[in-house]
């Protein structure tokens, strides 16, 4: 006999089932900041869903419908989700902001290829332990910013032709 905890039945599961997040979250997360969810909020936030690294606000408005909103509406909506934690800011070695979902999750680190602009997710404790650390010591509203850069193994193997990365690709 197979025991409940050994069941792939949903029922079966053991602890508190993984919440996804979704757009519903993230628009419940603007109404609890009493922000309005519009409808070039939602258009930013779907445009976010579908990146699994960071992006840039040039490509967030690129993707998103003709005419669904200005660049610099998306420029003062992700200052806003930013100044929530609904999305975090990372930067390319040449200050490029770069935004991706937060959602109150632990941060997520990325590495960036300095010639081909290829992003990968790693993963890091030290950092959260630090910040632990400054909690305990009284420091509140805390913040960090930690950036990797280097040249990835393919590029590697390649020969050097452009010095301005492009646009992040995603590998995870």
């Amino acid at each position: 006999m197979i025991a409940a905890t050994q069941s792939n039945h949903p029922l079966a599961a053991v602890g508190k089932p993984v919440e996804i997040p979704t757009i519903e979250s993230a628009c419940a997360r603007l109404r609890a900041a009493e922000m309005r969810v519009t409808k070039p909020r939602v258009a930013i936030l779907s445009a976010l869903f579908q990146h699994q690294s960071p992006v840039s606000i040039e490509q967030i408005h690129q993707e998103l419908e003709r005419n669904s909103c200005d660049l610099v509406t998306v420029y003062r909506c992700l200052a806003a989700f930013e100044g929530i934690g609904l999305v975090r800011r990372s930067f390319l070695h040449n200050g490029t902001s770069l935004y991706e979902l937060s959602l109150g999750s632990a941060p997520n680190y990325h590495i960036l290829c300095k010639q081909c602009g290829r992003s990968e997710r790693i993963e890091s404790y030290s950092v959260e332990s630090l910040e632990q650390t400054l909690k305990e010591r009284g420091y509140t509203q805390l913040t960090h910013v930690v950036e990797f850069f280097g040249v990835c193994p393919d590029c590697q193997k390649a020969p050097v032709r452009q010095t301005t990365p492009p646009i992040p690709m995603t590998r995870d």
